[in-house]
């Protein structure tokens, strides 16, 4: 989490806020990142955007009971 909202929450505002109707995110992005190397730009915050929006969700972590103790 980061603050209130759950990363989940936040990715999936950031897809669809760079979303047009009918497109993936991820190619929009694909499309900025090569129009910004061929221009000279840096391109590090749209790449790390990309990594983001393709990395797998957090998977449920299973929480341990007392029952599994030491002894």
């Amino acid at each position: 989490m980061i603050g209130t909202k759950k990363l989940g929450t936040i990715r999936q505002q950031i897809a669809k806020a760079l979303a047009s109707p009918g497109a993936d995110p991820i190619q929009r992005l694909e499309r900025q990142i090569a129009s910004a190397k061929r221009k000279g730009d840096h391109t590090a915050v749209l790449e790390g955007l990309k990594r983001f929006l393709e990395s797998p969700g957090m998977k449920k972590q299973r929480k341990r009971g007392l029952g599994a103790t030491a002894e």
